[in-house]
């Protein structure tokens, strides 16, 4: 087994959970880590991370950060992270017009970052 921890400037989501695997959204692209895995930091990028329960597929929208893997223990540090069922669809969508559409305007190069940014994650949140 794998221990977990998630952690974001705003909470911590999750402590010293026990899950068979997990799978993180790097800026290399998905890796799964299972227990045993080599010691690893990443940088993580805008997507889904999961890990199954007995219960069900736990999902989360994760916006960068990073995670470091380290003797069958992983720590999620994200800038944001949200569990599915906490994700406000309608605001989701929002998000994603408004982004677009500044998008569409003209913007310095630290503007267009920031609302490619919003974008992927108004994107990534939607998915679950």
């Amino acid at each position: 087994m794998i221990e977990v921890d998630i952690v974001t400037p705003a909470r911590r989501i999750l402590e010293n959970v026990k899950v068979e695997r997990i799978t993180l959204p790097t800026q290399s692209g998905t890796i799964t880590v299972l227990p045993g895995h080599t010691d690893l930091v990443t940088i993580l990028s805008t997507g889904v991370m999961s890990f199954p329960t007995a219960a069900a597929e736990r999902k989360f929208a994760v916006s960068y950060g990073f995670s470091i893997v380290r003797k069958n223990k992983v720590i999620v540090l994200a800038e944001t992270c949200e569990e599915a069922g906490e994700i406000d669809q309608s605001r989701a969508k929002s998000a994603q017009k408004k982004a677009e559409q500044a998008l569409s305007t003209s913007l310095d190069e630290k503007q267009m970052r920031k609302y490619q940014l919003k974008l992927e994650r108004a994107i990534t949140r939607q998915q679950l």
